[in-house]
């Protein structure tokens, strides 16, 4: 849901803010200097309103690598709140279920499962499954409807959807007890020195960074449990290698797996938030190998499990890994 005031039509678009430099930010770039004093944009977004005229300094227009000096004054127009509801939209799905009930779905990288605060309701997962159906569960609100569960933007895989309240009900009940199994395969830096472990870490999010989640051993640590078992082996003749790990978290944090596995000692390849890189071609990485560039974190919702929320028969699927992790997984052997 996008935050905002609410008028008798709906969102009332923000009104224009002037801000002032003072002595100790003179000299810092505009656009770096603008993203410290308002919140809510990044770096990016104010260079983007620069270039679209709505930043002002002094009633002239800005360029965002220009300095800041004390006493300018800069006009910020803020762009209008986007609607608050989602609207359907034609996106192909990757259907692998679907009854009066529910729909299971594989989801593709780099789609949004629901709305985000702050960002235009479009081209999320939210507005694909309203252009396939207008039976969707009404539970989660007018911005998720269906969402019983979530996946990050970048990681791929299964995704069950509520059809009705009263599936909704039953599932997230499921989900609630620990009754839903879920398996993930993630590609990592470093190869475990046993076959597989448990991982029992409390998570919270970072102090320093509202985007992170970190090991907290404090009261706002919440209880995360991830058990795993090393699968197969990537380039181990250069050292530290790599693998693929299967992993079945008990608890749905946040980041859960991909803070788990760093705290391990085994970041996921190409998670730019808990990583090394941002991506990596596996030519690269293990000679012989065809070209694959992977430009996300290699993390797959491989596997779910759970009952079906009015018939209460085991329900199980399997989504194949992606085109661009499949190549990663074929290169890799079999760990001894």
């Amino acid at each position: 849901m996008v935050t905002g005031t609410e008028g008798p039509e709906g969102p009332i678009d923000p009104a224009p803010q002037v801000h002032r430099v003072e002595q100790a930010d003179a000299g810092e770039r505009l656009d770096r200097w603008l993203s410290q004093q308002i919140p809510g944009h990044s770096r990016s977004a104010f260079r983007r309103f620069i270039e679209e005229g709505r930043i002002s300094c002094d009633g002239n227009r800005c360029r965002p690598s220009q300095r800041v000096h004390v006493g300018n004054e800069f006009l910020f127009d803020p762009p209008p709140i986007p609607s608050l509801v989602p609207l359907p939209e034609d996106h192909e799905l990757d259907l692998i279920h679907q009854d009066d009930q529910i729909i299971v779905i594989s989801k593709r990288a780099g789609m949004i499962v629901h709305p985000a605060p702050g960002t235009a309701p479009e081209n999320t997962l939210v507005n694909a499954l309203l252009g396939h159906s207008d039976q969707l569960s009404s539970i989660g609100g007018e911005d998720r409807p269906g969402i019983v569960h979530r996946l990050d933007r970048e990681t791929s895989g299964l995704m069950v959807i509520a059809r009705t309240d009263e599936a909704h009900r039953e599932l997230s009940r499921q989900f609630h007890d620990r009754e839903v199994s879920k398996e993930y395969l993630a590609l990592t830096h470093g190869i475990p020195g046993t076959p597989s472990g448990e991982i029992d870490l409390p998570l919270a999010r970072s102090l320093t960074n509202p985007k992170k989640r970190v090991v907290r051993h404090d009261n706002a640590g919440r209880p995360a449990f991830t058990a795993w078992k090393l699968d197969r082996i990537l380039c181990p003749e250069k050292a530290p290698g790599y693998a693929w790990i299967h992993c079945f978290p008990s608890t749905g944090r946040t980041h859960q797996i991909r803070v788990h596995l760093r705290a391990i000692g085994h970041p996921i390849l190409c998670d730019y938030l808990y990583g090394h890189e941002t991506s990596a071609n596996l030519s690269t990485i293990s000679p012989g190998s065809p070209p694959a560039l992977l430009e996300r974190h290699a993390l797959h919702a491989w596997r779910l499990f759970f009952q079906h929320p009015t018939r209460q028969q085991p329900m199980r699927f399997e989504a194949p890994l992606p085109a661009d992790l499949a190549p990663w997984w074929e290169a890799a052997k079999p760990a001894s």
